[in-house]
């Protein structure tokens, strides 16, 4: 018995050896096979680079290159929304200003306030109504202006929202009142903004897109579609971005066809370039 006892356990231990370096040997020969894997990519130049997954420190260190931005000319135009004033002539009430699908959702109207804006502020020429028709002193205004003024036309209201509970809602268009037939870049407006930003692109590689300023280059489209009274209304914060698109303005090369008024005169048109980060 205790013969056989031995001879179980000499078995079982040449069993276990056996096993053992098996196991063993495909450790070895996967190490070496991954080691001359290794070899091989360090010595093949062309081999991609993968990174490893995980955060990469220091990000402080690493620099990228200034982009020249592409949203840099985001408007040529008048200055606000257009009117024309043969339009505005006949507005009597909000119905000139807004869709019947606006005003059908408007519960209940808290105020209407007309508010007229001279050079780039909103003045104390106003008049206020409580309704969605206009008071003969708001027409009075309305009537006094002129092309090329702007007003804003301020609204506060009620609106059911989708569970039918009343909310206060705002709005508060601008408006530039224009001719009947504005002036026209001959080229197209997409020509103009194309030309603007490719000719600027250069002054604009170093400049920090978070620092940049909307800013806007008024000027004027004469009866005999020329360019006049060039002027910016306050700098990008870049200086040779402004005087850049001032020269661009004053040495454009395209042909601009002059506004009309209703009875087909030509006249004057202030127009806009608006630049830099998009404001209002």
């Amino acid at each position: 018995m205790k013969k056989s006892i031995l001879i179980f356990a000499i078995v079982l231990i040449a069993l276990s050896l056996t096993a053992f370096n098996i196991i063993n040997g495909k450790d070895s020969k996967s190490e070496k096979t991954e080691a001359t894997k290794n070899k091989e990519l360090a010595l093949n130049t062309n081999a991609v680079y993968e990174a490893p997954i995980g955060p990469i420190l220091k990000t402080d260190s690493i620099k990228t290159k200034p982009e020249v931005f592409e949203d840099f000319i985001y408007d040529v135009g008048p200055r606000f929304a257009p009117m024309k004033k043969s339009d505005l002539e006949k507005a009597t009430s909000l119905d000139a200003f807004f869709t019947w699908e606006e005003l059908r959702a408007i519960s209940k109207i808290k105020f209407v306030e007309i508010i007229v804006i001279e050079n780039e502020r909103q003045t104390q020429k106003r008049e206020i109504s409580y309704t969605k028709d206009f008071t003969e002193a708001q027409l009075k205004l309305l009537q006094s202006f002129d092309y090329t003024s702007h007003f804003n036309l301020r609204i506060e209201y009620l609106e059911k929202n989708s569970v039918g509970q009343l909310e206060h809602k705002f709005n508060s268009p601008h408006i530039t009142i224009v001719p009947e037939k504005q002036a026209v870049y001959m080229d197209g407006k997409d020509a103009l903004k194309k030309y603007l930003k490719e000719s600027s692109s250069e002054v604009r590689k170093d400049v920090d897109p978070e620092k940049l300023q909307a800013a806007k280059l008024h000027f004027i489209i004469t009866k005999l579609g020329t360019i006049e009274n060039v002027k910016l209304d306050r700098t990008s914060n870049y200086p040779l971005v402004d005087k850049t698109m001032i020269d661009l303005i004053k040495n454009l090369s395209g042909k601009w066809k002059p506004a009309e008024n209703e009875k087909g005169e030509k006249m004057d048109q202030e127009m806009v370039v608006s630049f830099g980060l998009m404001g209002c």
